[in-house]
C-alpha cells in the first residue's frame, strides 16, 4: 500500500470515529438542553427523538467498547491502534489510569442504558479532542502528501 493510501486509510478511520463521537455527543447535549423549558420555548428545534437518542447512545457504546477492548488487548488489527505513535493518546487515554476507570464506568452506563451525566461526556469529549487533533495531523499530511 502506497503511504498516501495508508495516510489516507488512517485519516478516514480517524475521521469517522470523531464524527460518530461529536454527533453521538451533541445529540445527548442537545437532549439535556431541551428538557430546560425556558431553552425549549425559545428553541424548539433543539428537542430530540427517541430515536436520536437510541442511535447516539448506541454509537457511543460501540465506540466506547472498541477503546475498552483496546485496553485490554492493544490489538494491531483495532481502529485505534494507528494511534499508538500519538503522545497525547497514549498518555492522556491509554496511560491515564483515571481517564481508564472513567471511560469503563461509562461503558458500564452504556450497556446498563443508564443515563451520562455531563461529567461522562465532558470525559468523551477529551477523547474527540484528541481524536481531531490526529485527524487535523493527518488531514495535513495528506494534504501535502504526493499521492
Amino acid at each position: 500500500m502506497s503511504d498516501f493510501s495508508s495516510l489516507y486509510k488512517k485519516y478516514n478511520s480517524v475521521s469517522n470515529l470523531t464524527n460518530d463521537l461529536n454527533n453521538s455527543v451533541i445529540t445527548l447535549k442537545r437532549k439535556g438542553v431541551a428538557s430546560i423549558k425556558e431553552y425549549n420555548d425559545k428553541h424548539p428545534k433543539l428537542a430530540v427523538t427517541v430515536d436520536e437518542i437510541s442511535k447516539a447512545n448506541r454509537l457511543l457504546l460501540e465506540i466506547i467498547s472498541i477503546l475498552v477492548s483496546f485496553y485490554n488487548k492493544q490489538d494491531t488489527k483495532s481502529e485505534l491502534y494507528e494511534l499508538m505513535d500519538n503522545s497525547m493518546f497514549k498518555n492522556q487515554i491509554l496511560n491515564n489510569v483515571v481517564f481508564k476507570d472513567e471511560i469503563l464506568r461509562i461503558f458500564e452506563k452504556l450497556k446498563s442504558e443508564k443515563e451520562l451525566n455531563p461529567k461522562d461526556l465532558s470525559n468523551i469529549d477529551k477523547f474527540i479532542s484528541i481524536l481531531d487533533n490526529e485527524a487535523a495531523v493527518l488531514f495535513r499530511k495528506l494534504r501535502t502528501s504526493r499521492g
